[in-house]
């Protein structure tokens, strides 16, 4: 059976989508064959409204309530939106894990639409420069994504309380150099353990 939710280290994951902006070589998703923690996180079909909201039962319980499966979950946006305001009104605090491309995969922004229903975004830039991101994480947009993620990060700042960069330990990037372009947008930063070893 699917895995729509999953708990892990206090907070509850909601796994939406499987597609995804990107086509990371380095991505567990494929080395796992979409499993993680025991739950298998391929989607058949992507879950509704309602089958999200009986997968959730009571979002106070939790640290967290996070979009983060093995896709990204801005591409199914009205959804994140409809299920991210019924959590706030349960009193439960929404965070959104994203590759920071949605702006440019609806040529739209849609952070305004976040505002008010989601208290962290977390976007991942595992690169410091456009080559070096293209060739990383193949992302759909190619060249241009790096530019786009970068303007995704200072927009964010307009509509989310707390905006967070991330990065991957891997061994083919200098995370200090992502650090560091999170010091001079003055948003935070948090490297993320690259997973090697299959924790299921």
């Amino acid at each position: 059976m699917n895995t729509i939710s999953y708990i892990y280290e206090g907070n509850l994951y909601l796994n939406i989508t499987n597609r995804c902006m990107m086509s990371c070589p380095y991505c567990i998703k494929r080395k796992w064959n979409n499993k993680f923690e025991g739950n298998d996180l391929k989607l058949e079909l992507e879950p509704s409204y309602e089958e999200v909201l009986a997968a959730i039962k009571n979002p106070e319980k939790y640290g967290e309530v996070i979009f983060c499966g093995y896709g990204d979950c801005l591409i199914n946006i009205e959804t994140v939106k409809k299920i991210s305001k019924w959590i706030k009104n349960k009193g439960g605090k929404v965070r959104v894990n994203t590759a920071g491309l949605a702006n440019r995969y609806y040529d739209r922004n849609i952070l305004p639409e976040l505002k008010g229903i989601v208290d962290v975004i977390s976007i991942s830039l595992n690169g410091s420069n456009s080559n070096e991101f293209n060739e990383i994480n193949k992302p759909m947009f190619k060249e241009e994504s790096f530019d786009e993620v970068v303007k995704f990060v200072k927009e964010a700042k307009n509509h989310i309380p707390k905006v967070v960069i991330t990065a991957v330990e891997l061994l083919m990037l200098d995370t200090s150099k992502v650090k560091k372009i999170a010091k001079e947008i003055d948003v935070r930063f948090r490297i993320r353990p690259y997973l090697d070893v299959e924790e299921n």
